[in-house]
């Protein structure tokens, strides 16, 4: 996927090649920033030839701004949007002459899927285009795995979904609901399970990460950009909005809820039920709706 963005932006001439997450931006992509994350513009420092679409107001250092192209605008999301469904075109034409292989297993299987030795696939699995897994696999019946690069000792429990669209929009001059296309992936480490009837998204822009040995119960929910850093543990019925981070040996109670983007430092614990709000600073455990530092 190529786009030369001077088909629409005369004024730029570079090529990009997919879309990234202003907080950890990849030279070549597109993203977009608003006035509420503003301060994330400073993460372009070192990038080029990035194409961002910038809310008005948005200070962009020189150096940043003669590096990359800058577009400014009232609704950087719906510019965005635009821009990236002519990537999204681009990626489904050219994937729509390609075929899904039904294997002597009974699962599905698409075009340039890499799957580590020792694996094993049960039948109704649906192995999307693209899709690396690494050694030592278990896949059992009913899950789908798309745009999804995973290392070895993988274990994905029945009807799992992984790397499925993110639920993102952004909305238009007469307040009409526009789904922003979703071109990130996702990137699981060595030794992760995900849970029965699981849902892990896509990155809208970027990438969800889950590092190596995080552990997913039954019915969670991990929405698009979230980063699950080494031994997160999340128990059933847990959801994680998008662009929240959790370090280091964090774990989620039973039917907790994190609000987009926030971040819960290493070693925390969020109990049964706890919807978090705020930020969670390292070794803290909370509790309660809206969540508070257990016994205080």
């Amino acid at each position: 996927m190529e786009y030369n963005v001077k088909c629409d932006f005369p004024e730029f001439d570079f090529i990009v090649s997919g879309a990234s997450y202003a907080g950890m931006p990849r030279n070549n992509t597109i993203m977009y920033i608003t006035k509420k994350v503003e301060h994330l513009i400073f993460n372009l420092e070192g990038h080029q030839e990035c194409l961002c679409f910038l809310e008005n107001g948005i200070f962009v250092p020189d150096g940043i701004k003669e590096r990359n192209g800058c577009v400014f605008c009232e609704n950087p999301q719906l510019e965005y949007a635009r821009f990236a469904a002519k990537l999204a075109e681009q990626t489904q034409y050219e994937e729509k002459s390609w075929k899904y292989t039904l294997t002597d297993e009974g699962y599905y299987i698409g075009n340039n899927v890499v799957i580590g030795d020792n694996s094993c696939i049960e039948p109704g699995v649906v192995i999307g285009h693209n899709v690396i897994i690494g050694d030592n696999a278990t896949i059992l019946s009913g899950a789908v795995i798309k745009h999804a690069i995973i290392g070895k000792d993988f274990l994905c429990n029945e009807n799992a979904v992984i790397g499925n669209y993110s639920f993102t929009m952004a909305e238009d001059e007469k307040g009409n609901k526009y789904r922003i296309p979703a071109l990130g992936r996702v990137i699981i480490g060595n030794g992760v399970e995900i849970g029965a009837c699981n849902d892990v998204a896509i990155g809208a822009c970027g990438d969800t990460i889950l590092e190596d040995f995080v552990k997913l119960d039954g019915l969670v929910h991990i929405g698009h950009e979230a980063h699950l850093h080494k031994n997160t543990e999340i128990t059933a019925g847990a959801i994680v909005a998008g662009f929240v981070e959790m370090e280091d040996n964090s774990y989620l109670g039973i039917n907790s809820s994190i609000r987009n983007r926030i971040k819960l430092g290493k070693n925390c614990i969020i109990g049964m039920g706890a919807v978090v709000t705020r930020d969670v600073n390292l070794n803290n455990t909370v509790v309660g709706n809206p969540a508070r530092v257990f016994g205080r």
